[in-house]
């Protein structure tokens, strides 16, 4: 149907194109004009930098961990003694995520897993 590097104009079927390009993991971009116009080009989504992955870890553990951790004392005076060992153990796992990553530990491995009863 379509294929990877493929050039084409904005009145050549683009709907059709895009459906392709994110069911494949591809992207649209726009080149250089030509005598007739604006042109595209289907092309591979460039894999992100070191330092983009970090940003998107430390924005994930302060959505998923910090606004649990932050809730403030009369929250955590209703947790029992173990609750509070898993909650220092968990907040400690968030905060080594980016070191982990950078020593090149996989992110499926280094994401904590939130204990069970945290609502």
């Amino acid at each position: 149907m379509y294929n990877l590097g493929l050039i084409f104009r904005d009145d050549d079927d683009y709907g059709n194109k895009a459906k392709f390009c994110n069911e494949n993991n591809l992207k649209i971009v726009e080149i250089e004009k030509d005598e007739r116009g604006r042109r595209f080009q289907i092309q591979e989504i460039d894999s992100p930098t070191t330092e983009e992955i970090l940003n998107d870890l430390r924005l994930r553990r302060r959505y998923e961990c910090f606004e649990i951790i932050n809730r403030g004392q009369p929250w955590y005076e209703t947790l029992t003694q173990t609750q509070k060992e898993e909650l220092k153990i968990w907040y400690k796992d968030w905060l080594d995520v980016t070191d982990k990553y950078s020593e090149g530990i996989s992110i499926e491995y280094i994401i904590p897993t939130r204990p069970s009863w945290i609502k």
